[in-house]
């Protein structure tokens, strides 16, 4: 800084040990910094207003992101580093008035969202989101998904209200300008759930302290804690390993079983004076079973979905037909729509199949399952091994249990792979074990590593 700018404010002793503190998060995540980005960061900051947040934040951003996958990391790792100034909520006052002004407290909430939203100011609505969570949240620490999260919270501000005020704003606007402000309100509430599930993924990934972590392999993430940014380098990951794994079960299935076929070893050797020189393996004659696929794609494991689906369709080859199902309270076979995308489906496009959502849109596995066995029963036979995938969840309704002790009794093997945890099985309305006892075997593949292993194992 020269001396002709005596009034541009210099950067205090603080200010270089936290940009590289915020430089060490963000290669810890995942994202590359070299030392020259690190000292362009540090210059832009001298010509900047150090006590505005948003002028720090957007010099930081210009400067360090390079990829749009690593908007999300950036985001929360500046929040963690750079934490805005949380306001002081007044305290309740006794009597019927405390009901009033904690009402009153949250039309003003819904009231600084709609605000935010409108203005597009993508500071203030990180802020707005972070208080309307801090009040409305609940327990973010409970097992669940980001998506189930995000979800409950966008019921709980009651989206449709939102988009009523957001429009509020426009009656007085001619025709045009109406119809341009409706698609706006569309879009920023569109928009909303992604940006409830980001923050939430942050805030999940901060309780399980992977932020102050070096950076650990993509396979190893949870899939149903992982935010935008970790669900990109995800989907780049699991495209060569379905290769590779595909590769190699089939070059196992080449070589045959791993018997030593004595009389076929001891006539190759006549050539080579009697020493078995090459030996011989045993011929596997395996039948190839027909696949079905059963997969929850609800809002607690529907990114969890692809992933699985990725896997077994690079692997098709091991089976002699593979059908593959998608179900939440109704079920609809995809089995097209993997023939026609090889690669990481976009769990947004399966739920769109007509069919999908029967009822309210919320897990219910009995009924998707009895409706399975009514419609496509027939493809279950003894020659078929099943595969159901899901977290076993049903919000408290009717079990399932009967109808999956028939597919097991249908099949020639059933397993279930779950997305969560070992440790959270049989929590609140998980039945994880009641369905596990009718399965050959039950698999946590809450990693891409171990949803590999599991994979490779009922192969």
């Amino acid at each position: 800084m020269t001396g002709s700018e005596p009034d541009r404010p210099r950067m205090g002793d603080a200010a270089p040990i936290l940009l590289i503190a915020l430089v060490k998060r963000l290669r810890a995540g995942g994202m590359p910094v070299s030392t020259s980005e690190l000292l362009d960061a540090h210059s832009a900051l001298v010509h900047m207003d150090l006590t505005s947040r948003s002028q720090v934040r957007s010099a930081l951003r210009a400067t360090l992101v390079k990829d749009v996958g690593h908007e999300v990391l950036f985001r929360r790792s500046f929040g963690a580093i750079f934490p805005r100034p949380r306001s002081q909520r007044p305290e309740s006052t006794p009597g019927g008035a405390t009901v009033s002004s904690a009402a009153s407290e949250e039309q003003e909430l819904l009231d600084s969202v709609v605000r935010a939203l409108r203005d597009g100011d993508e500071g203030d609505i990180e802020h707005v989101l972070e208080e309307v969570i801090d009040k409305f949240g609940g327990d973010a620490e409970d097992g669940r998904s980001a998506g189930h999260h995000a979800q409950r919270m966008l019921r709980r501000m009651n989206v449709p209200d939102l988009y009523r005020r957001y429009l509020e704003t426009a009656q007085d606007e001619p025709g045009l300008d109406r119809s341009v402000t409706a698609t706006e309100a569309r879009t920023a509430v569109e928009q909303l759930g992604r940006r409830l599930q980001d923050q939430f993924s942050g805030r999940l990934r901060e309780g399980d302290g992977v932020a102050l972590q070096q950076l650990e392999d993509v396979q190893d993430r949870a899939l149903l804690r992982a935010g935008a940014d970790e669900l990109v380098a995800m989907r780049m990951a699991i495209r060569p390993l379905a290769r590779r794994l595909a590769a190699k079960l089939g070059a196992q299935r080449r070589r045959g079983g791993s018997g030593l076929d004595m009389r076929r070893t001891i006539r190759s050797s006549m050539g080579t004076g009697g020493v078995p020189v090459r030996p011989v393996l045993r011929r596997r004659r395996p039948t190839k079973p027909d696949l079905v696929v059963l997969c929850d794609v609800s809002g607690s494991t529907a990114q969890f979905a692809p992933f699985m689906l990725t896997l077994l369709h690079a692997v098709h080859e091991e089976f002699r037909r593979v059908r593959s199902f998608v179900f939440i309270d109704g079920v609809v076979e995809i089995t097209d729509v993997l023939e026609r995308n090889p690669g990481v489906l976009d769990p947004h496009h399966l739920l769109s199949k007509h069919g999908l959502v029967a009822k309210d849109g919320r897990s219910d596995y009995a009924r998707a399952l009895t409706t399975f066995l009514a419609t496509w029963g027939e493809a279950v036979t003894a020659k078929t091994t099943v595969i159901i995938a899901g977290d076993a969840r049903s919000h408290n309704r009717e079990p399932a249990t009967s109808i999956v002790a028939e597919l097991g009794h249908r099949a020639r093997r059933l397993y279930w792979l779950n997305p969560e945890p070992r440790r959270e099985w049989d929590t609140l309305d998980s039945l994880a074990s009641d369905y596990g006892a009718h399965c050959t075997d039950a698999f946590e593949v809450a990693t891409i590593r171990q949803l590999t292993a599991a994979v490779t194992r009922i192969v």
